[in-house]
């Protein structure tokens, strides 16, 4: 076998945005991955996605409305690619797993730790790969800060700094990234985070943290800016509010394994908007952690900055895979339009070399399952009134909060 057979399961927005990851993948010769179905519970969105594929690639795959339909009907299927609303995952994932398919899942992994184990023990008894999408480690920018670490550039690190807030009360992207038992913010864009913060500073020992609910009510935005057609219309049809019953807004200190402390801070609320990361060492400061799109910098002791691209020239022995050299050959990825798509091509791309080859996943069920339990951490903290670890989160001995989500799911 040389290529596998893939399909995409859940022809929503997300979904959208994988078909034109693998229509730049399709443009390589680096491809291995041929696109055999497309999968959706609305047959309506199944078949505005074929024609994408049909507008993008010429041809126009057959849709299913059944994952076991599609299985049967395509006997040669190697994989799924599932984009569904986080809150379907373990259903679609443990189904398409005992099916005999590998899997790519998009973030957040799972809803709750229960949920993420329930998928890793199908994976586990079917001999079958996970692979979780998460994208931002990928962009080239955070290749680099994550080699000045390993090469000592600002010697040893000893502290860091992650801020992202976002101003006001308007609907992040959809409706249901605001429900509890959805995803929630601090859970579907927290794992971003979360994600980076362990790429650059190795595993969290503890948090302890303040979350809460600032917004119980969201605003439609005036207008839909996403190229996207199913945004828009999905904008078009979305109430003008929108009860929020996940928390919005969180504030913590990461302890590293190493002894690291990390300022944590996550809100999409409020009266200002404001982000700063940074990667303190003895002998200098990181400015980013990476990120899609991104470029970092380097701040030396005397204050003096130095820009991404003179960084490069200073670490010449950096390197990123093929693909990705093919995708950045400057190893920017800043102003290009293209880059969200490119970095979920690299995911199709590993997990088709993981399936060929036997390459390592480099972020498998166990390394998504960390993701969300440092995410979830936000708010365990928060009800125990204490720093939790990341062994009793992962454990599931700190559960208070989660345990209302897999209630809401029916997750026993």
């Amino acid at each position: 076998m040389t290529q596998i057979k893939i399909a995409l399961v859940g022809c929503g927005g997300m979904g959208t945005r994988h078909l034109y990851g693998l229509k730049e993948l399709t443009d390589t010769p680096f491809c291995r991955v041929e696109l055999a179905a497309l999968c959706d519970i609305n047959r309506e969105n199944g078949e505005r996605a074929a024609g994408e594929v049909e507008r993008m690639m010429g041809f126009r795959p057959p849709v299913y409305t059944d994952l076991e339909e599609m299985a049967k009907a395509i006997p040669d299927l190697d994989a799924v690619d599932v984009v569904t609303d986080p809150s379907f995952h373990h259903d679609v994932v443990c189904q398409a797993l005992d099916l005999g398919l590998h899997v790519m899942v998009e973030k957040p992994f799972g809803m709750t730790i229960k949920t993420c184990r329930m998928m890793m023990d199908a994976a586990e008894r079917n001999g079958k790969l996970i692979s979780v999408a998460e994208n931002y480690r990928r962009d080239p920018s955070a290749r680099l800060a994550r080699h000045m670490i390993e090469q000592g550039a600002i010697g040893d690190v000893y502290g860091a700094v992650l801020h992202s807030i976002r101003a006001g009360k308007r609907i992040f992207i959809t409706p249901w990234r605001h429900l509890k038992e959805r995803a929630g913010p601090l859970l579907d864009m927290g794992v971003h985070y979360t994600d980076l913060i362990r790429y650059q500073l190795g595993e969290v020992r503890e948090i302890y943290a303040d979350a809460r609910l600032i917004e119980t009510e969201r605003e439609k935005t005036p207008e839909e800016g996403s190229q996207y057609g199913f945004y828009q219309d999905r904008h078009k049809a979305m109430a003008e509010t929108v009860p929020a019953t996940a928390e919005d807004s969180a504030s913590a200190l990461f302890r590293m394994e190493s002894g690291i402390a990390l300022n944590f801070m996550m809100q999409l609320a409020g009266p200002v908007s404001f982000g700063r990361q940074m990667i303190w060492g003895i002998e200098g400061l990181i400015e980013g952690f990476g990120n899609r799109g991104s470029q970092i910098k380097l701040v030396e002791m005397d204050g003096t900055v130095v820009e991404q691209a003179e960084l490069l020239t200073r670490f010449p022995d950096f390197e990123i895979e093929p693909l990705a050299d093919h995708f950045f050959p400057t190893k920017v990825s800043v102003g290009d339009k293209a880059v969200d798509w490119k970095l979920i091509a690299l995911e199709y791309h590993e997990l088709s070399e993981a399936i060929l080859d036997g390459r390592d996943l480099e972020i498998d069920g166990e390394e998504g399952l960390r993701d969300v339990a440092a995410s979830h951490a936000l708010c365990e903290s928060a009800i125990a009134g204490r720093a939790v670890t990341m062994d009793e989160v992962c454990a599931g001995e700190v559960y208070a909060y989660q345990r209302e989500i897999d209630d809401l799911l029916g997750v026993k």
